[in-house]
């Protein structure tokens, strides 16, 4: 069985998916191009002679030479992910860096909502990109699916900017050499952030909090050598094992987690965080701070069709995963229960919470369940206005990710609607949206320069700013902490104050300590209860898709 089978059935709603689709012939036996040894396993001598790029890193065509078609990206990116001047101003950095004109990223018609439309469009319907932006476990599915290539890390030094372990040498300081047409310095942070995590005075990590987006093991779905993620081994094109260098495919671009946006106007914080996804299950809310004036009475806020989930099977089955676990353990009197998936402390020992990556049949049917107990008094199941509706007041609260709310909010503002965020105490996800290569890109070291472009810690800086996501970038993080441009306000002087890099709801753990704005959040934990989703494999990923059905339509 194929992966195109899981393409098949999202692109067909799953309604009529009784045959599996034949467009795995169609679309993803790729031809062999001259510079594979393998299908998607680049040989980049071979790209140096036979590829377009600059002739001062070895190239033998050199791309000012190319012709227009070599200058064009095309681009597939997630829905409101980055200001379109950032793309804009691509072409003038390759100019100004490489002295190439003429290049353009083609993006605009090639906006997708969920992991399962990229899917669709590269395994039935025969849409080829440059560049695309999955989620961590898509890049798993693709991957296996053949539908990657592997990198040359060599082509993306900004990459040693992701959070990890500090690199030797240290890069050059971020000056006007390493310039981006709008951005020619950043005064506040010009040197790469090295912190001493571990009181021994020699800089350990790139982040005080040792967050590690980098290494291989901890991110296994980014390396091809990593067996446990890729138990199947493509050959390696000189016949060796694969490295870090040579085994990359994809790179960290944001980042977040998956929890509820709700309306502050409406519930009270200490009640719909001790609720969590358990308030879904509410038919009507009664909000003891709110008088009705006519009736002297705390108001009574009705639910019905005012509660809404993502148009996302994995992210809808996983909070059913973690409702379910949760009332499991209660059951059990377990005492308290937990949200950290399969908690090998006493009481839980290993057995508690369920995972995001269930794949047990009464365990998939058990959350079915839980979500059709309300299926008559959702609104249903929607993405895109999971911030703007919360914010207009047709929603009350819905299962969201951490960046539209945040984008919805605007917090960077001193007036902003009563919107909301937290990730509730059953648990949620995590989740890091990465930027790979199309097996069938015929423009490698552009698509290379326009990633390693994104990295620039100014150019992430303008991303993250903008979209309110949470960015992987260490160097941009301390950027958007230190340089008062990306502040609201001024801390302990003006009424309100807002640092990007210190709001919890953005970076979790990650953040600095909300208090001072010097040392790492000391608050109680959030990423333990937050999951990573993974590829759970072809059929296992067909009888998910069964149980959607029964849910969804």
């Amino acid at each position: 069985m194929k992966y195109a089978a899981i393409g098949g059935l999202a692109a067909v709603g799953v309604a009529s998916g009784l045959v599996y689709p034949r467009g795995w012939q169609a679309w993803v036996n790729y031809g062999k191009k001259d510079w594979e040894t393998a299908p998607g396993v680049v040989d980049y001598n071979k790209v140096l002679q036979l590829g377009w790029g600059p002739a001062s890193l070895g190239f033998r065509n050199d791309i000012r030479n190319a012709p227009p078609s070599q200058r064009i990206l095309n681009v597939a990116q997630w829905y409101d992910y980055w200001p379109g001047r950032v793309l804009r101003d691509f072409g003038i950095y390759m100019e100004r860096r490489w002295g190439v004109t003429g290049v353009q990223v083609n993006w605009t018609s090639n906006i997708y909502t969920s992991n399962e439309e990229l899917f669709t469009w590269v395994t039935q319907t025969g849409r080829k990109f440059d560049a695309m932006f999955p989620t961590n476990y898509t890049v798993e599915t693709m991957e296996k699916a053949g539908i990657l290539v592997n990198m040359n890390k060599a082509w993306l030094p900004n990459y040693l900017n992701i959070f990890g372990l500090v690199p030797s040498p240290l890069p050059d300081p971020r000056d006007a050499a390493h310039a981006t047409p709008w951005a020619p310095e950043i005064p506040s942070q010009r040197t790469y952030p090295a912190f001493d995590t571990d009181g021994d005075t020699v800089p350990d990590y790139n982040n005080s909090a040792r967050v590690d987006f980098r290494d291989p093991v901890l991110n296994g779905y980014a390396y091809r050598g990593n067996t446990s993620t890729y138990p199947t081994q493509k050959p390696h094109p000189q016949d060796g094992a694969w490295g870090e260098q040579d085994g990359m495919v994809a790179v960290p671009y944001q980042w977040g987690t998956t929890g509820i946006g709700y309306r502050s106007d409406v519930f009270r914080k200490q009640d719909i965080e001790a609720l969590g996804w358990e308030a879904f299950e509410l038919s009507d809310y009664t909000n003891p701070d709110r008088i009705d004036p006519d009736s002297g009475q705390p108001m009574v806020f009705d639910l019905t069709k005012k509660k809404m989930m993502l148009d996302d099977m994995r992210e809808v089955f996983t909070a059913a995963f973690k409702a379910r676990g949760w009332k499991e353990q209660v059951a059990e009197g377990i005492d308290p229960p937990t949200g950290i998936t399969r908690n090998p402390d006493p009481p839980y020992d290993g057995e508690f919470q369920w995972s995001a990556n269930e794949t047990e049949t009464a365990k998939l049917a058990s959350a079915a369940e839980w979500l059709q107990s309300f299926q008559g008094s959702s609104w249903g199941f929607n993405t895109p206005q999971q911030g703007p509706w919360l914010v207009s007041g047709e929603r009350y609260f819905d299962q969201a990710w951490s960046g539209d709310i945040m984008y919805a909010v605007r917090p960077n503002l001193e007036i902003h609607p009563p919107v909301d965020y937290f990730v509730p105490r059953q648990g949620g996800a995590r989740w890091i949206d990465n930027a790979v290569i199309h097996r069938e890109c015929e423009r490698l070291w552009l698509t290379h320069e326009f990633i390693n472009y994104i990295q620039d810690p100014a150019v992430q800086a303008a991303i993250s700013s903008w979209n309110l996501y949470a960015t992987p970038n260490a160097w941009t993080f301390e950027v958007l902490h230190n340089d008062p441009a990306y502040s609201t306000g001024t801390r302990g002087i003006t009424q309100y104050y807002w640092n990007p890099a210190e709001d919890t709801r953005t970076y979790a753990d990650i953040a600095r300590d909300p208090v001072d704005g010097v040392g790492p959040y000391t608050g109680p934990p959030i990423l333990n209860r937050c999951e990573y989703q993974k590829d759970v494999g072809v059929r296992n990923t067909l009888t998910y898709f069964k149980y959607w059905r029964t849910v969804k339509f």
